[in-house]
This record gives C-alpha cells, sequence and structure tokens, in this order.
C-alpha cells in the first residue's frame, strides 16, 4: 500500500506538471489567435510587434512596432494602434514623417483598463499604405495572470519552474518506487517522458509567441497523455495479454 501510494503520487505530480505547462503554453496561444482575429487582415505584409507576455491585472506594459520606409523618397504613412478595451476598440492614430530608408520606433501603453474576455489585452498595429510604401500590419495578444501578488514576469516564471519541478519530481519519485520497471511500466515511462517532452518543448516556444508550433506541440501532449491515461491507467491489462 505504501508502494503503491508513492507511486500514485509521483504520477499525480507528475500530471500536474504536465498539465500547468500546457495551460501556460495554451495560454499564450489563446492570447495569440485572439489577436489574429480580432480585427480584419488588411496589411499587404507583416509587421512586427514586440508586446510584454504577461502582465499581471495591477500593472502595465509597453507595446512597440518599427516602422520603415523602404523607399527612395520621403513618407507620411499614417500609424494606428488598436488596442482591445471592453467598451470597444481604442484607435490612437499617429502620421509619421520618415527619409527614405529610415526606421522609428514607436510606443504605445497598455493597461488593464483594456483588459477584455477576463484575461486578455489584445493589441492591433497598421500602417497605412502610402504611395508605393505598402501597408503593414501585426498584431499580438498579452495575456494577464497574477500570482501571489508579482508582476507578471515573475508570476510566469515562477509558474514555469514550477511546473518543470513537478514534471520532474514527480517522474523521479515515480521512478524509484517501481524500480525495477517491467515491461508495462517501461513504456508508460517512454511515453510519459515522449509527453514531457512536448510540454517543454510548447512552454518553450510559447516564449517568442511561435504560435503554430505552440499548437502544435500541445496537441501531440494531449494526444499522448489520452494515450497514457487509457493504456497504463485505466486499461492496463490490455497490454499485458
Amino acid at each position: 500500500m505504501k508502494r503503491f501510494a508513492l507511486s500514485l503520487l509521483g504520477g499525480l505530480i507528475f500530471l500536474s506538471g504536465i498539465l500547468l505547462e500546457t495551460s501556460l503554453s495554451g495560454g499564450v496561444l489563446w492570447g495569440a489567435l485572439e489577436a489574429s482575429t480580432y480585427t480584419s487582415q488588411i496589411g499587404d505584409a507583416g509587421l512586427s510587434v514586440k508586446c510584454p507576455l504577461i502582465l499581471s491585472p495591477f500593472e502595465s506594459g509597453t507595446v512597440s512596432a518599427a516602422i520603415t520606409n523602404t523607399l527612395e523618397e520621403a513618407t507620411s504613412p499614417v500609424v494606428t494602434a488598436e488596442i482591445s478595451r471592453p467598451a470597444g476598440q481604442q484607435q490612437l492614430s499617429q502620421t509619421l514623417s520618415l527619409a527614405p530608408h529610415e526606421t522609428r520606433t514607436l510606443r504605445w501603453t497598455v493597461d488593464p483598463s483594456e483588459i477584455i474576455f477576463g484575461r486578455l489585452i489584445l493589441v492591433n498595429i497598421v500602417q497605412s499604405r502610402y504611395s508605393d510604401l505598402s501597408s503593414r500590419q501585426g498584431a499580438c495578444g498579452i495575456l494577464v495572470l497574477s500570482l501571489l501578488g508579482l508582476n507578471g514576469l515573475a508570476s510566469f516564471s515562477l509558474l514555469f519552474f514550477t511546473s518543470l519541478m513537478c514534471a520532474l519530481l514527480g517522474a523521479g519519485l515515480w521512478l524509484r518506487v517501481n524500480r525495477p520497471l517491467d515491461e508495462l511500466r517501461r513504456s508508460a515511462a517512454q511515453a510519459c517522458a515522449i509527453m514531457a517532452g512536448l510540454a517543454t518543448a510548447a512552454l518553450l516556444v510559447a516564449l517568442p509567441r511561435w504560435w503554430g508550433l505552440i499548437l502544435f506541440f500541445d496537441f501531440l501532449t494531449l494526444i499522448i497523455m489520452a494515450v497514457v491515461l487509457t493504456e497504463f491507467v485505466l486499461f492496463p491489462g490490455r497490454r499485458r495479454k
């Protein structure tokens, strides 16, 4: 009974770490997808927009975008920042005067008054077409989260390392209790190792907001989690036959 209890405890700690990793990367994915669909796509090309990954409900952050004149002549494009608000969108527009090949970085401040869906701040930056200068557009979603009264970055860092430690400690406890591993437990350990690698990969690619890879890794993580629960927890006898 003691061995069973420790094995169960290790498995639950490991699973909680995987779920926490997946929840964090999924939150970033949610923000990216909402930002991409929040406004219509009207830009001819993409625009790099830099946003905080996470903010707390009581702090403000800075969004920036670099606007470049790629022409051989001076241009005056209009740049509009569309920021989500509970009552609608806030639009901030300004006209730039750019010399040939000049790049200028614009910054906007976002704060908790712009939170929608309870957990997100959505930002869309549009640089309008001017003469032969193509229009550009970029968007980002900022996840709003606070843990123990910490700011967004500290909360994310704490959850990040907590999830990794839970996965490692849970796996270590389970392996120690169940050694030597029989064929069934060895297969389960291999599947869980792959699942942990995918969940961690999803969390790492969430840092630069590579939402396509987040979606891919999270999807595979959930698939393997379902397989592990089905084949090794609910119906382990089928594999012994």
